[in-house]
């Protein structure tokens, strides 16, 4: 639901690789729900979360080669969510990401996965988000087996 990739997330804590501690580190976070939107195909429409929390953990360290790797987690919990015509939705599901940075901030390799269900409490049925998007040098893939696309931003 945090819209977060990969790559946007990895390209951004990049720029800090040479600053981050050998050791690395991880922070915790969380930030309201409400206003982000799924972009769903007919007949569902998007469907806009109106309430609940998003979390994610983000985890980075850089190794004796000077290589930045970065992993992180991204869950929901009491989002409740409103399609176009009306009917109530409720969300499960995570999202991951990793991947890592040379010493000179070049990109090696990244991997995001988008997996939620979209539970609609109205009618009882389901929408999906399945994306798998992966990354390397001369090379990539996406697979999305969805009815729906995450949340950016």
């Amino acid at each position: 639901m945090a819209g977060i990739t990969a790559l946007g997330t990895i390209g951004l804590a990049a720029g800090a690789a040479g600053a981050a501690p050998s050791n690395g580190g991880t922070e915790h976070s969380s930030f309201p729900a409400a206003g982000a939107v799924f972009e769903c195909s007919a007949p569902t429409g998007d469907i806009t979360a109106v309430s609940g929390t998003v979390y994610m953990v983000d985890h980075w360290t850089v190794d004796g080669q000077g290589v930045f790797h970065e992993t992180g987690t991204v869950n929901t919990h009491g989002v409740t969510l409103v399609g176009e015509n009306g009917d109530l939705y409720t969300v499960s599901g995570a999202s991951w990401f990793g991947g890592k940075v040379d010493a000179t901030g070049t990109p090696l390799v990244f991997t995001d996965t988008e997996h939620w269900v979209l539970h609609d409490t109205t009618t009882g049925g389901n929408v999906k988000v399945q994306i798998v998007s992966h990354w390397s040098s001369g090379s990539g893939f996406t697979w999305d087996k969805g009815s729906c696309s995450a949340p950016e931003g």
